[in-house]
């Protein structure tokens, strides 16, 4: 079974802003031929899309969730009737999401189906151009910056990590010393695997199973993170389309704690701030292959 992390599908309440805020600091380039506001904004790294979907009555604002591409589905039909007979998945809605149908890992956790079109996808992102509002604020290459992986908490942790690696053929990092994560590849973008226990919570709200963060991959995390929050100083207070977690206006005991709960089950982040909708964004200049 040949398959791959596709795309990674946010909720949001305002998808234009976020999506030119994640166009303008990680140099993504914008999708512009969907033509209609309804089905929300797409971008790419050259390798991996990150869907913005309005969000709409019933949803959760936020991450929601990721996209496996196979090459051939109803192999991953069949293995899933003979094996996992508890695992279902529905035909998606033509509502701007990118895949063909949902399903679920054994916790419960969605990710999305679709078979591949044959198009064959470089390792890496590679001369991707830079588009206007990138290069407003940075000199960087923008392919040197790129999306790397997908966080979730869940408490199904060694039966999740077996299932992505059976059934999909991830290549499988169990825990070490020191993390007790497991991560999945597919060579290009990693699944974290996360233990989620209401203990960790202590202090703050306790917030649900399910994905936790995504991570990007870039050149310089220093020089990332000045540029991320110079980049905040132009909006007015309360404007921006990301919180920053160090901001005077911003810090509260609940946010400082929760981004030292996503510093410390991730063994490569280096700066942390949500885009506005509440989404948790790793950036490092390290790889989680070391």
């Amino acid at each position: 079974m040949s398959a791959r992390i596709s795309h990674v599908a946010l909720n949001s309440n305002t998808p234009t802003p976020i999506a030119t805020m994640y166009e303008t600091l990680f140099g993504l380039e914008l999708d512009m031929s969907l033509g209609s506001p309804e089905r929300g904004e797409v971008l790419t790294d050259g390798n991996v899309l990150l869907n913005l979907r309005p969000r709409v009555p019933g949803q959760r604002v936020g991450l929601d969730h990721f996209g496996i591409e196979v090459d051939d589905i109803d192999s991953v039909f069949a293995k899933l009737k003979s094996d996992y007979p508890d695992i279902g998945w529905v035909e998606q809605l033509e509502d701007g999401a990118i895949g063909t149908y949902f399903s679920h890992d054994p916790a419960g956790s969605i990710f999305s189906l679709s078979q591949t079109n044959g198009d064959v996808v470089a390792d890496r992102p590679q001369d991707r151009p830079v588009s206007a509002n990138f290069g407003r604020w940075s000199d960087a290459n923008p392919s040197e910056r790129y999306l790397q992986h997908y966080a979730i908490r869940t408490r199904k942790l060694e039966e999740c990590a077996d299932f992505y690696e059976d059934v999909f053929g991830f290549a499988h990092k169990k825990p070490g010393a020191g993390d007790p994560n497991h991560y999945l590849t597919d060579g290009r973008m990693t699944l974290i695997l996360i233990q989620w226990s209401i203990n960790d919570y202590g202090g703050i709200s306790v917030t649900g199973r399910g994905p936790d963060h995504i991570g990007f991959k870039v050149e310089d995390g220093a020089k990332v993170q000045a540029e991320i929050e110079g980049y905040a100083t132009h909006f007015a207070p309360g404007n921006a389309p990301m919180w920053l977690l160090n901001t005077v206006n911003r810090t509260t005991d609940e946010n400082q704690i929760r981004s030292r709960m996503v510093a410390d089950s991730n063994p490569v982040s280096q700066y942390r701030f949500t885009d506005r909708d509440g989404v948790f964004v790793v950036v490092s200049d390290k790889t989680l292959e070391g």
